[in-house]
């Protein structure tokens, strides 16, 4: 199997060449949410680090210009790419409907191969080229420098995935959002999910180096008690804990984990690019069977493919990549990925690679979709004003309540600068088969 990394670096830059095509291959572009119709030749660009505008476009009106400034390399390049795929997918869909107030979206990405000092000069460049909005990397800890531009140059920026944005700066939270379901409503989905379940006690493991993970158990543990439910094992667990176990050995890492076969589940608070899933696979190695549940990190068909044998296993994420997702556009999007059509680009000269050959099931993640969300938080907000001032913009976000996006609603507030109200799925993997077994909206707290 290839790398992840490898496959991130290869599949983004091809799913960013897709933007540039000026229209979609017959039949490849599924129905989503209207945008709005022409008043100019449709056609998306991107390219890395360099100039992507469409040549078309010259003839046209002038393009809205978007930045994009995430990882093909590095620590990141996993978490970033299938993010960037679903972007890309969105700006070809706005393009091919006409764009966006009768303009062309204009993808400007820069790779920061997960440096931040790349990041920070990339998003220098990014403002000098005047770009309305900055989609960024899901990492708090990578994104910062790039937010700090924006908030220096008053750019709006949209964080597709990860924790809800905090201050970059003493108020500099306010152009800042994330199209991410909130760590706190992922806990309380796991709670309501786990009691109309029938389960009265669980055991819990916390990865404890990640805040969100930590902000997710403890919503679990305040929905779960008020619900009847209760906690009688918890364990926290971070990089050196988990380094420390081949030291150990299994026999003591075993002992560690027994108290959890106690209980009829066990919920596996994780962050997205942390390592649940290597905590899930020594809750099986030291022999607890219990059901385990789960929040998105552990999402993805890459390493499901484990997972066969291992279950049973619940996990609550964004959309199911399994083709029975209750939005025909997340099904459409997913296949797109077995059958290629997502990073279809012209051959070269030479012929080339056909880049259908690098379409892998692999790349298949449910929380990757809000790289499209985040897109059509954008759209929404300049339909709903027509205006593309960061200012204006910013404030209408604010107010979104029930807002359709590109695959569901969400609303936000002054106060909760992440989607929220968005309906969760829940995929049940059992008896070496997964599916969807319910869409859930987070309870309110």
């Amino acid at each position: 199997m290839r790398s992840r990394r490898g496959v991130a670096a290869v599949l983004t830059a091809a799913a960013l060449l897709v933007a540039a095509c000026s229209s979609d291959p017959p039949g490849s572009a599924p129905e989503g949410p209207a945008a709005p119709q022409p008043a100019g030749a449709p056609g998306a660009a991107a390219a890395a680090g360099a100039d992507a505008r469409d040549p078309a476009a010259d003839d046209g009106p002038e393009p809205v210009r978007i930045g994009v400034i995430m990882a093909t390399g590095g620590r990141l390049a996993a978490q970033d790419g299938p993010v960037l795929d679903a972007l890309a997918y969105a700006v070809r869909q706005v393009n091919a409907s006409g764009g966006l107030l009768g303009r062309p979206l204009e993808l400007l990405f820069e790779d920061s191969d997960s440096e931040l000092n790349t990041a920070f000069k990339a998003a220098q460049r990014l403002i000098d080229r005047s770009v309305e909005v900055f989609f960024v990397s899901c990492d708090q800890y990578f994104n910062r420098p790039v937010r700090e531009v924006a908030h220096g140059a008053g750019a709006l920026v949209i964080v597709p995935c990860g924790p809800e944005p905090a201050p970059t700066l003493p108020n500099g939270r306010a152009r800042v959002f994330a199209a991410a379901t909130p760590a706190a409503d992922y806990g309380r989905a796991l709670a309501d999910h786990a009691a109309e379940a029938g389960i009265g006690s669980v055991a819990v493991l916390v990865e404890s180096d990640k805040p969100e993970a930590v902000e997710m158990c403890d919503s679990f543990d305040r929905r779960f008690a008020a619900l009847g439910g209760s906690t009688g094992f918890t364990l926290r667990f971070d990089r050196f804990w988990l380094g420390a176990q081949a030291v150990v050995g299994a026999q003591a890492t075993a002992r560690v984990l027994a108290p959890a076969s106690r209980f009829p589940a066990v919920v596996l608070c994780a962050a997205v690019g942390g390592r649940g899933t290597q905590m899930f696979d020594l809750l099986r190695a030291a022999g607890v069977e219990s059901e385990v549940l789960a929040p998105a990190a552990l999402d993805g068909v890459a390493w499901q493919r484990g997972v066969f044998g291992l279950e049973p296993l619940t996990v609550i994420t964004e959309a199911s990549t399994f083709g029975d997702d209750p939005s025909a556009q997340v099904n459409a999007y997913f296949a797109s990925i077995i059958t290629g059509d997502l990073r279809l680009t012209p051959e070269g000269p030479d012929g080339g690679e056909d880049p259908r050959s690098l379409a892998d099931v692999e790349d298949r993640v449910g929380w990757a979709v809000t790289g499209a969300e985040a897109l059509w938080i954008f759209v929404r907000a300049v339909q709903r004003t027509g205006s593309l001032d960061p200012a204006v913009l910013a404030a209408d976000i604010e107010q979104f309540d029930d807002v359709e996006l590109w695959m569901d609603s969400a609303s936000f507030s002054t106060f909760r600068h992440a989607a929220v109200g968005r309906a969760l799925r829940v995929i049940r993997h059992a008896n070496g088969a997964s599916r969807l077994i319910e869409v859930r909206t987070p309870s309110r707290p």
